[in-house]
């Protein structure tokens, strides 16, 4: 249906294919870099760009969890360059996945799918299981995914997460998936803070500088000048004497990307679109779309992912024309 749905007047301004898509962007500095430095066609989605429209809830099309949110990401990539290559960057949002959140979310290594009581963790698994759905996509459209997280956190052990990385590994071998970590500070960031990213292309392992050296003593040079480095998190003791932490009013904006880590990404693309495993072999030859559509069994409908939304929010487009072959095999309700 997003096929079908006749783009808006923002899509048509960039007619070029997408060489680099930056989902979460916030700042968006490896996007500017990748449209200054490398020449390249770009395309950068976030939550804090749109608002809801009349200020009417699940009416944001920057923001994933909604139904025109997810049209929009799914419009987006689909855009990629599948014939030349191309590179999707996933930020995604962090605060229900680290460890200074789990007292809430419940989650943690043995239980990454959190506490359900919660609406923030039933939003994040959305979140978070729509973002795979887009990644297969990517891969399947010659595309190249970059998962970026700090480190800790506990989205590595989602089961849907999980069984993606399976998908890939049986696709493209055992080299498919690749895991890097970096200190930001090499990259300019105003504290360390350690990341952690996977991708499909080995190229990702770049981002690694080497060990943090000399911070310590960096820090008191700082401090003693008045310029002590921003905390991000703070400690404390709760009523039972057990140690708790808590992000401070400095942790988000660390969120966004020094200038250095976007050329960073810049310089690399060229490798990671180059060099990269996972894509599925097309049929020879390759069946109808009708045929292909008639054809689909699924055991799994990813309920937490609650597509059903999106697929009545495109059902229900203006611009929406279905091709007189498909009107008899779609369901008149979803």
């Amino acid at each position: 249906m997003v096929f079908w749905t006749q783009m808006p007047p923002g899509f048509q301004d960039t007619p070029k294919p997408f060489q680099w898509v930056e989902f979460f962007a916030g700042e968006a500095q490896a996007t500017e870099q990748m449209k200054y430095y490398g020449g390249r066609t770009t395309a950068r989605l976030d939550i804090v760009y749109m608002s809801d429209k009349n200020g009417v809830p699940g009416t944001n099309p920057m923001d994933i969890t909604s139904p025109c949110g997810m049209a929009t990401a799914l419009q987006t990539v689909l855009r990629g360059d599948h014939e030349k290559g191309w590179a999707c960057h996933f930020g995604l949002k962090c605060a229900s996945w680290t460890s200074i959140n789990s007292g809430t979310s419940g989650r943690s290594a043995c239980s990454s799918i959190g506490n359900l009581d919660y609406q923030s963790v039933l939003t994040s698994n959305c979140m978070a299981s729509r973002m795979i759905l887009l990644m297969m996509i990517v891969v399947c459209l010659n595309g190249t995914i970059i998962l970026e997280q700090p480190f800790g956190s506990f989205f590595e052990h989602y089961p849907r997460w999980r069984d993606f990385v399976m998908m890939l590994l049986r696709h493209g071998g055992n080299g498919a998936v690749h895991r890097t970590t970096w200190y930001m500070l090499h990259y300019g960031g105003p504290t360390p803070k350690r990341h952690v990213a996977w991708a499909n292309s080995r190229h990702i392992g770049r981002l690694n500088l080497g060990r943090l050296i000399g911070w310590a003593k960096r820090k008191r040079e700082l401090a003693s000048r008045g310029q002590a480095p921003p905390q991000l998190v703070q400690k404390y003791f709760d009523k039972s004497g057990k140690r708790r932490y808590k992000g401070t009013s400095k942790l988000r904006s660390s969120e966004n990307y020094p200038p250095a880590f976007g050329r960073k990404m810049s310089d690399l693309w060229n490798q990671l679109v180059s060099e990269k495993s996972g894509m599925p072999s097309l049929p020879d030859p390759i069946p109808p779309a009708l045929e292909t559509f008639t054809s689909l069994d699924m055991d799994d409908v990813w309920t937490e992912a609650d597509m059903p939304a999106v697929c009545r929010y495109l059902r229900g487009g203006t611009s929406l024309r279905i091709p007189d072959s498909f009107r008899d095999v779609l369901p008149k309700k979803i």
